[in-house]
């Protein structure tokens, strides 16, 4: 959203934040966003995913992916987060909680990229 708005102030994101923490806990008002159109939700969706790619790609953009250790992580990372939401059935052995959680590629990835930035960070470190 800040790339959409371009508002950028700490009060003004704490307030949208607050605003949907409020409108997910209201059943009611959840209720009310059924009655929107699957096309409208589909090209909001269309508009935020892109923009959330392309912040991504941005972000990228700024990392050396001729080094190794970024090449490996950036692929790792996208690769966990695809594979485990194109066939999120390799977690039906795991708990409820742990599958929610784990079948979103977005955790699956981030989590990936987390530790191994820290594994290689360590390995690079001791050698140096």
């Amino acid at each position: 959203m800040i790339t959409l708005t371009r508002v950028k102030t700490r009060d003004v994101i704490f307030a949208a934040g607050g605003i949907m923490v409020v409108l997910g806990l209201l059943p009611k008002l959840a209720a009310v966003a059924t009655v929107i159109p699957n096309a409208v939700l589909g090209g909001a969706m269309i508009v935020m995913f892109g923009s959330v790619a392309a912040s991504g790609i941005s972000i990228l953009s700024d990392v050396d992916l001729r080094e190794e250790r970024n090449l490996l992580i950036a692929a790792c990372s996208i690769a966990v987060g695809l594979g485990s939401s194109a066939v999120p059935q390799i977690f039906d052995h795991l708990p409820d909680f742990a599958k929610m959680l784990l079948q979103n590629g977005i955790v699956n990835g981030s989590f990936t990229a987390i530790l191994l930035n820290l594994l290689l960070s360590r390995k690079n470190s001791s050698d140096a």
